[in-house]
């Protein structure tokens, strides 16, 4: 599978938030994202917790992007979780990595409402390509750990960012066992 590889020197710009960043407990946060964004249909959020805290709140977004796991320890009930979308769609995506495969069904989801993406590895990175591929005016939401959420408005700027971000990573390939 052919993926591209964060660089360690990235790390760290990574885990500031880029947009507007908001702190509390997870209700509090999740009711906040919603007042700013408005319009749930336009919501794209990654991370588990967040997707759903949201979900949670009433807040069902264009598109949710988890993988299973919570550096917080929340129980999340998954099964729950799919029920509240249309459609639910599989992708590989490794650790530090933005695969191809997510590429794909990030771009495919551009164009679909509702949808629960379930990844098999780790879906850290897949914001930048949400922030990539989304319409512009659209909202991306994803969790900083031990620090909150960051909201963040689909527009030419965090597009270009996205895009700085991602061309600085480096082209590798992940042998899988099928």
């Amino acid at each position: 599978m052919r993926v591209f590889r964060l660089p360690d020197d990235l790390r760290v710009e990574l885990r500031r938030g880029v947009g507007l960043v908001i702190r509390g407990d997870y209700r509090s946060v999740a009711l906040s994202v919603v007042e700013v964004v408005g319009d749930c249909s336009r919501l794209w959020a990654v991370g588990d917790v967040v997707c759903s805290s949201l979900v949670d709140v009433g807040c069902v977004p264009k598109v949710c992007v988890v993988d299973g796991r919570t550096l917080r320890g929340v129980p999340i009930d998954y099964e729950r979780l799919k029920k509240m979308f249309s459609e639910v769609v599989r992708v590989r995506n490794p650790p530090g990595c933005v695969s191809e495969d997510a590429l794909r069904v990030i771009k495919y989801c551009v164009s679909r409402s509702s949808v629960l993406v379930l990844v098999d590895g780790e879906e850290d990175l897949i914001g930048l390509l949400v922030l990539m591929f989304a319409d512009l005016g659209d909202y991306l939401v994803y969790g900083l750990p031990g620090i909150g959420v960051d909201v963040v408005e689909v527009n030419e700027g965090s597009r270009g960012w996205a895009s700085g971000i991602i061309s600085k990573f480096k082209e590798d390939y992940i042998i899988q066992n099928k």
